[in-house]
C-alpha cells in the first residue's frame, strides 16, 4: 500500500480546519466501560482517498477499511494468511476447487453475511473495471465464477481455472474485502467490520461508531476518527494530545517522541520499502541494459544515510526481506563505471530522463535530488520534477519515465500478482514478461512448498537482472500512541494487526 500528505501542519495543530475538535483524546464513557473517542492520524492523500474496498490502495484507506469491513482471510505479521470471515478453507486434491465455511457475522444493518456476498464480491472484482481499477483483479484472475457456487448460506465453493495452492494468500490480498451482495455505492458503506460508518471527508476525516454486534467482539472505543495529516503534523498531534495514535513517523520524529513522557513508540523492521520504478514499456527503460545500468548507478548506502536519516537498511532490488519466498541474491553495488559500460552497450551515452516525485512520503524529494547527483557520475542527466503529494500515486501509475514509491510488506505471491503480472492493475513499471507470467502460474499450481520457493526464486532472479524496480532501502516503520491505552496495534504495515483499533482498551 502507498500513501501521501494531506492537511497542513498549522491547520491540524490549531484546529482551524475543524478536524481535531473537542472530545478527542479518549475520555472514558459512562461507567468507565469504554473510550468515548479515539483519534488516529495517518498520512493522507486528499481527493485520492476513498472507501471502496475494491479500489482503495493508500495506507490511510487501509486504516478506514479495517474499521468498516472484513476479508475472508488476512495476513499476519509473517505475511501468512489467517482466517477472518472464513472459518476454514480446504482444497480438493488437485487444488482446482476450494470450499470455505463462513462465520456467523452480520452486516451493520443487521442482515446476515452469506455465501452470496462472497460470490458478489468476486464477480465485482473480476468484472468490467470502473473509473478506478480493481486492485485484486490480477490476483484473483484464476477464479472461475461460472463454476463457483453457494453450497448453502454459510458454505461457498470457489472453482479455479487452474490449480492454485496459494489461493488463501490470494484471498488475503488488498482489494478482496467482502462487500454486501449488490452494493454499488460506497458513499455510505455498510460492512461487517468492528465500526459502523458515520461520515467521511476525503483528505480530512472518517468517523465511525462501535458496532456492538461485531462477530469478533464489540470495540471498547465508542467513536473512531481516522484523520489525514502531513508528516510533521502527525507526531506533533500525538505529543500535544490532539490525537491518540500517529502512524508512519520519520526517524527524527520517532526519536523525539521516545524521549517524551506518556508516549509509546513502536518500530517494525524492513517495513517501509522504498523504490524507483522504471517504465519498461517506453524509452529509455524499454532497453534492459539501461535498466541494468540504472541498478548500478544508485548509491543505496548514501540514499539510506541521507533520505532515510540512516534509519534503515540497503535493499537489493528484491522485494520482501524477512518474509517467505524472499530470494537472497548477490547485491547490486554502486558502480558508475559499470553503469557507463552498460549504457555504451545499449547505445545510450549522454542519457537524459525525467524523475517524477512528490512529497508523498518522508525522504522522497531528498532521495530524488540525491540520485540526480549520483547519476551525473555515470554521465547521466536526471531532471527532477516535483508533483503534488495529494495526487502523486495516481499520476505516477500512468505518467513519466521514472517514478518513486514506498510500500509496506506484502506476501511475495501477492506482490507479483498485483504489481508485476502483465494484467496487474498496480503495474507501476509496466512490466510485461511472458516467462515471468508463466513461472507465476506454474508456482501457483505446484503443491510442494520447496518447489514453489524455487520457482519464486527464479522470478526474483529475472527481476534482479532486468526488472523495472530498484528497491534501494528498507526502513523501520514507526508509530506512536498515548501510553494510557492497551492493545494499540503493533503489527507491520499491511498485516492484520496494523492500524486496527477494535481491541484498544484503557
Amino acid at each position: 500500500m502507498t500513501g501521501s500528505a494531506g492537511l497542513s501542519r498549522r491547520g491540524f495543530l490549531l484546529g482551524a480546519t475543524g478536524v481535531l475538535a473537542a472530545g478527542c483524546g479518549g475520555r472514558q464513557a459512562g461507567g468507565g466501560t469504554g473510550i468515548d473517542t479515539f483519534s488516529a492520524v495517518l498520512k493522507g492523500s486528499g481527493t485520492d482517498e476513498r472507501l471502496d474496498p475494491g479500489t482503495s490502495h493508500l495506507f490511510i484507506d487501509e486504516a478506514r477499511l479495517k474499521a468498516l469491513y472484513d476479508g475472508l482471510f488476512e495476513v499476519d505479521d509473517t505475511m501468512r494468511p489467517v482466517p477472518r470471515l472464513a472459518r476454514a478453507a480446504e482444497p480438493n486434491a488437485d487444488g482446482t476447487r476450494w470450499r470455505l465455511s463462513l462465520r456467523d457475522a452480520r452486516w451493520h444493518d443487521g442482515a446476515k453475511f452469506t455465501s452470496a456476498d462472497v460470490l458478489y464480491t468476486l464477480s465485482r472484482v473480476l468484472g468490467p473495471p470502473g473509473p478506478q481499477p480493481f486492485i485484486a483483479a490480477a490476483t484473483l484472475d484464476l477464479v472461475d465464477l461460472s463454476q463457483s457456487r453457494e453450497v448453502d448460506d454459510q458454505t461457498v465453493e470457489i472453482a479455479l481455472k487452474q490449480p492454485s495452492f496459494e489461493f488463501l494468500t490470494a484471498l488475503s490480498a488488498y482489494g478482496t474485502r467482502i462487500v454486501r451482495n449488490g452494493t454499488k455505492d460506497f458513499k455510505h458503506p455498510i460492512g461487517t467490520g468492528p465500526f459502523r460508518f458515520e461520515s467521511f471527508r476525503p483528505g480530512r476525516e472518517m468517523a465511525a461508531t462501535a458496532y456492538d454486534d461485531y462477530w469478533d467482539g464489540a470495540p471498547k472505543i465508542r467513536r473512531l476518527r481516522v484523520l489525514s495529516a502531513e508528516n510533521d503534523a502527525r507526531p506533533a498531534a500525538v505529543r500535544s494530545g490532539q490525537a491518540d495514535f500517529a502512524d508512519d513517523l520519520t526517524p527524527a520524529a520517532a526519536k523525539t517522541l521516545r524521549a517524551a513522557d506518556g508516549i509509546d513508540v513502536r518500530s517494525a523492521a524492513h517495513s517501509g520499502i522504498y523504490y524507483f520504478a522504471m517504465k519498461t514499456d517506453r524509452p529509455p527503460f524499454d532497453n534492459p541494459d539501461v535498466r541494468r545500468a540504472m541498478m548500478r548507478m544508485v548509491d543505496r548506502e548514501e540514499l539510506v544515510k541521507v533520505a532515510l536519516q540512516g534509519e534503515g537498511e540497503v535493499a537489493n532490488d528484491v522485494f520482501g526481506k524477512g518474509f517467505e519466498y524472499y530470494a537472497d541474491l548477490p547485491p547490486h553495488t554502486y558502480d558508475p563505471d559499470e553503469a557507463k559500460a552498460l549504457l555504451r552497450e545499449a547505445g545510450a551515452q549522454n542519457l537524459a530522463f525525467e524523475l517524477f516525485t512528490a512529497p508523498a512520503a518522508a525522504g522522497f524529494v531528498e532521495a530524488a535530488n540525491l540520485f540526480a547527483e549520483q547519476a551525473k557520475r555515470s554521465g547521466v542527466t536526471v531532471k527532477v520534477r516535483v508533483g503534488s503529494g495529494d495526487t502523486y500515486y495516481s499520476e505516477a501509475l500512468k505518467t513519466g519515465e521514472l517514478t518513486m514509491g514506498q510500500s509496506g510488506p506484502l506476501p511475495i505471491p501477492n506482490h507479483f500478482a498485483s504489481r508485476l503480472l502483465g494484467n496487474a492493475p498496480q503495474n507501476r513499471t509496466n512490466w510485461h514478461d511472458p516467462e515471468f507470467d508463466a513461472l507465476y502460474r506454474q508456482a501457483l499450481s505446484t503443491a510442494k512448498q520447496p518447489d514453489r520457493a524455487a520457482l519464486y526464486r527464479r522470478m526474483h532472479e529475472i527481476l534482479h537482472d532486468r526488472g523495472g524496480f530498484v528497491f534501494w532501502g528498507n526502513s523501520t516503520w514507526n508509530s506512536a500512541a498515548s501510553a494510557k491505552y492497551r492493545g494499540i496495534p503493533a503489527g507491520v504495515p499491511n498485516s492484520l494487526n496494523w492500524v486496527r483499533f477494535d481491541k484498544v482498551t484503557r
